[in-house]
């Protein structure tokens, strides 16, 4: 064999290896709600507090990993799945002054890009609502694959005051600061 057909074949197999290795990855298309969490941390008078939310839904939910550019994510949380730690602070949170839940039932993300920073990292760009307020957000997270799912993974900060949450004495930072750190996992199928 000469070495003029080997390039062409040795070309061939490639393009082939690729093309399989392309069409094995999946385009994730729904969150499991139930295997995914999404937790909030804030400080109390410098105190370190915790919290998580039971409940979330998505109204769209798109990631290729070979096409992340596309993605689209739109979720809701129900505020009433809160859970700041004890019943009293979760009864708390339910009034006018914090998240006015009768008003203003649910927080929504709406994602209007997803940009690729390399070695599985990525940024999501979209608005937070809360509260009947919107915000510009941004938020790092890292996407992995195990076992047919997809696992993303990240964190992003806010300020409380641009969504009026703590209204009142409340609006003191010095009782209650003024950054809520919001770390998320998700786990998605396709």
């Amino acid at each position: 064999m000469t070495t003029s057909l080997l390039r062409p074949m040795a070309l061939a197999a490639v393009l082939s290896l690729n093309a399989l290795g392309s069409a094995s990855a999946a385009e994730y298309t729904t969150l499991n709600p139930a295997a995914s969490q999404i937790s909030f941390a804030y400080s109390q008078m410098g105190v370190g507090m915790k919290g998580s939310f039971g409940d979330l839904k998505t109204t769209e939910f798109r990631f290729d990993p070979a096409s992340p550019e596309t993605a689209k994510v739109a979720i809701e949380i129900p505020l009433s799945s809160i859970d700041a730690g004890y019943s009293d602070a979760n009864a708390e949170l339910e009034k006018p002054e914090w998240l006015n839940m009768a008003a203003y039932p649910l927080a929504e993300f709406t994602s209007s890009t997803v940009q690729p920073l390399g070695d599985n990292r990525y940024q999501v760009n979209g608005v937070l609502a809360i509260k009947g307020k919107t915000q510009e957000v941004s938020a790092p997270f890292t996407f992995t694959e195990s076992e047919g799912n997809g696992i993303f993974e990240g964190s992003f900060t806010f300020q409380r005051a641009d969504f009026d949450i703590g209204d009142g004495q409340w609006k003191d930072f010095s009782i209650v600061a003024n950054d809520i750190q919001i770390t998320f996992q998700f786990v998605a199928n396709s």
